[in-house]
């Protein structure tokens, strides 16, 4: 479990530099602060959550929360991608898509850390 949040931990950054350099080219920072207003928080809670998962295992309900927002934030920029595209390919689609992806199975770890042990039995 630790290994899968710290990899999370690793995306939530990767994800964050990505959102960046997007909004930089498209020169559009409201963009990017509105993509990523929970970025940084659920990067660092994960972070906390692979270094000590039995101290801090009672925020990864809150990490996960901030995850779902991510999710909503990534359908809302594939569909307005979707939307503006003139000549929409799947290659346009295809970095989202991935993030998508990963988010959802980051999302889905942050579910089960987030279940109390003697839910676990």
């Amino acid at each position: 479990m630790r290994k899968l949040l710290f990899a999370g931990f690793i995306w939530e950054v990767v994800r964050f530099l990505y959102m960046y350099i997007f909004a930089s080219a498209a020169q559009n920072s409201d963009l990017f602060i509105w993509m990523n207003a929970q970025q940084i928080v659920t990067a660092v809670g994960m972070f906390f959550l692979a270094y000590n998962f039995d101290r801090y295992r009672q925020y990864a309900m809150l990490m996960f929360i901030a995850k779902l927002s991510g999710i909503l934030a990534d359908f809302i920029f594939i569909y307005k991608l979707g939307g503006t595209a003139k000549s929409l390919d799947m290659t346009s689609l295809l970095i989202p898509a991935v993030a998508l992806v990963l988010d959802l199975f980051f999302g889905c770890i942050l579910f089960f850390a987030s279940r109390k042990p003697e839910d676990e039995e």
